[in-house]
């Protein structure tokens, strides 16, 4: 009698267990498949080639910054497009301004980048690049790309930090900048979606004027951009579990 008691209660227990396991096991996938449903829709990234039409941008002769912004920002977008969960959202494709888009203000160079802000505020991305080309008079030595951000995002930081660590490698003979804070800048002014501003070099230094016209180095440096945004991505499953 004792024997068949004992068996009872062995099963009993061995049910018990076998349920609080089945529970565990299936709160814990619940809580898995939970945190991860945001890094499943297809990301969405505004680039934002600076400048356009009558702005030139920053120049030295007959090489202008609008040219380099936008020949780096339709590679950028091939290349993410490669990966089949990207949209990419171009501000623009060709040499246009944007001043067009708006009356919000007497000075088209205002409206121009209003409209830059507009396109990404309400474009809903995950992250917005934009590109631009540096000049410093009083530094000629300056080179190199360099990231500018402002803190209006939380995730600001983070994205300026990490694209700066793969643009730093590019070229051993780049001073390691550090990504700087912009707050002033008017298309860092965009609040709903996260970004920032890539400067890819200075055309006030001889060397970065010779680099960035060369096929080669346009790719490297959007190779570097990409696997900023790749790993900075990849970081947001931590950052949501």
């Amino acid at each position: 009698m004792l024997v068949i008691m004992s068996k009872k209660l062995f099963y009993i227990l061995l049910f018990i267990i076998c349920f609080i396991m089945f529970f565990f096991q299936a709160a814990t996938l619940n809580f898995v498949i939970e945190t991860t449903k945001p890094l499943a829709h297809k990301r969405i990234i505004v680039i934002d080639p600076g400048h356009g039409g009558i702005d030139g941008g920053t120049n030295v002769g007959e090489l202008l910054e609008k040219d380099i912004n936008l020949e780096i920002a339709l590679l950028l977008k091939e290349h993410l497009e490669q990966h089949n969960k990207v949209q990419v959202i171009m501000t623009r494709t060709k040499d246009t301004a944007l001043d067009h888009l708006n009356q919000w203000s007497s000075s088209r160079h205002t409206r121009d980048l209003k409209a830059r802000v507009d396109i990404i505020n309400q474009s809903k991305a995950d992250l917005f690049i934009s590109l631009h080309v540096d000049y410093r008079a009083q530094q000629r030595e300056a080179q190199g790309p360099m990231v500018l951000y402002s803190d209006r995002h939380p995730q600001n930081r983070v994205i300026a930090t990490t694209l700066q660590q793969h643009l730093n490698k590019l070229q051993t003979s780049f001073p390691i900048h550090k990504p700087k804070k912009r707050p002033d800048l008017y298309v860092l002014k965009a609040k709903k979606t996260p970004g920032v501003i890539v400067e890819v070099g200075f055309f006030s230094n001889h060397q970065d004027r010779t680099r960035l016209q060369n096929d080669n180095y346009q790719n490297q440096l959007v190779e570097a951009i990409y696997k900023g945004i790749e790993e900075y991505f990849s970081g947001l499953k931590f950052i949501v579990d």
